[in-house]
């Protein structure tokens, strides 16, 4: 059951993830078009690109909490897997559950800040509370996903040797 409601929020993660990725890409082209064509480029277009691209590593931050596929630093992995693979499986997900509620916190708090000092973006204005409360999701999510490397083990990983 629960497998299946991780596979549901990766699904969604990545359909979400995907339509960030295409939106960014259509105003990329549009305002490039915009701009050289009619010397009118898209106001704000810079700002929607960084928001969306944000949006979308995190959404597809899901995918990789679920996998157990994150970007790691080989110094110690060959020697602690070989003298102990079930032991370095469990510091690796120990660590990346560790880091990841760390993460959610510090956005927590980010998205709080944001709503008491009722910040915004500088050229479109649109409130940081809805962009953080968004990374806070897409993060509450992986911390989920990630849960499944205890019972499933690392994906799409392997050893540096």
């Amino acid at each position: 059951m629960f497998d299946k409601v991780v596979d549901f929020l990766s699904r969604i993660g990545l359909i979400v993830g995907s339509v960030f990725l295409a939106l960014m890409m259509l105003i990329t082209v549009v305002d490039v078009f915009m701009r050289y064509v009619f010397s009118a480029p898209i106001s704000g277009s810079a700002e929607m690109t960084q928001i969306l691209l944000t949006l979308t590593v995190f959404a597809g931050f899901i995918l990789v909490s679920r996998d157990g596929s994150h970007v790691v630093v080989s110094i110690f992995e060959p020697v602690i897997s070989r003298f102990s693979p079930n032991l370095y499986r469990l510091v690796y997900a120990v660590s990346n559950t560790v880091g990841t509620a760390f993460l959610l916190w510090v956005l927590i708090m980010a998205a709080r800040d944001s709503y008491i000092y009722e910040d915004v973006t500088e050229g479109l204005e649109i409130p940081y509370f809805y962009i953080i409360s968004a990374l806070v999701l897409f993060v509450a999510v992986s911390l989920v996903a990630g849960i499944r490397v205890f019972t499933s083990g690392q994906m799409g990983h392997d050893s540096a040797d």
